[in-house]
């Protein structure tokens, strides 16, 4: 099993870190409580047993030690950080302060294709050049994120989000067998019957009614321009029902 450690110092020379064999996750906190971290710890595991490392700590232990070796329980909203690496899991927690406006921009990404038969769709690794890269065209756009296309030309996911489109008033999310990763919130909503998979282009995008984007710590944020093809509704109801969904699943 990973060993729980607060110390992040590594041995390059030996270290998987290296090539990227390692594996992050990122759970909101609320009121010094980690939200979901079950599924987090869940998807650690899967991504753990492909390759090859130990598997995580049960998610009491993570919370004990949460409780007895960092400041989670102070931050009111914070932010909650694993590192599965060679035989660790480093856990680091802090406050975070969202970063992004209420309702941002996006776009289609030019510079990268996702392969969608890469682990790298699949797991959270370390090996995060893509996603730093779909990251720096948003930010060279004055956009605050990109969705990336595979190989065949479908929408997969942007750099730290998963996409949701409201097409004639059902919201649709790219499949994961497409390229898209399992985000935690993605889960939610499709397991509570509230989204559907579905094959999606750039040309669905442009055209839908609305987008939202997701992710664990920033939950639910609503588009108000794409790139090219103008503004989206920045408050449409599927932005409630995504909302309570997650609001439901906390309390669970």
């Amino acid at each position: 099993m990973l060993e729980l450690v607060t110390d992040t110092a590594v041995d390059l020379a030996r270290s998987g870190a290296r090539h990227g064999v390692g594996l992050f996750e990122t759970i909101r906190v609320e009121g010094g409580r980690p939200l979901h971290l079950g599924r987090h710890l869940a998807r650690l595991a899967r991504g753990a047993a492909y390759l090859e490392l130990p598997e995580p700590p049960t998610a009491g232990a993570v919370r004990d030690f949460l409780a007895t070796r960092t400041r989670c329980s102070g931050f009111p909203l914070g932010v909650v950080r694993l590192l599965a690496l060679d035989r660790r899991l480093v856990v680091r927690a802090e406050a975070w302060e969202p970063d992004w406006p209420e309702a941002v921009g996006i776009g289609v990404a030019n510079d990268l294709i996702r392969l969608s038969s890469s682990p790298l769709c699949r797991f959270k690794t370390m090996s995060y050049l893509e996603n730093a890269l779909l990251a720096r065209e948003a930010r060279r756009r004055g956009l605050q994120e990109v969705v990336a296309r595979n190989e065949a030309g479908l929408l997969t996911d942007g750099s730290r989000t998963t996409v949701f489109l409201v097409v004639r008033g059902e919201v649709l999310t790219p499949a994961a067998c497409y390229g898209a990763l399992p985000g935690i919130v993605r889960e939610i909503v499709l397991e509570a019957g509230a989204a559907a998979e579905r094959a999606l282009t750039a040309r669905d995008l442009e055209a839908a009614e609305a987008v939202l984007l997701t992710n664990a710590l920033r939950e639910v944020v609503p588009v108000a321009r794409v790139a090219g093809s103008g503004e989206k509704d920045p408050d449409p109801p599927a932005l409630q029902r995504l909302q309570d969904v997650l609001q439901r699943a906390k309390r669970a």
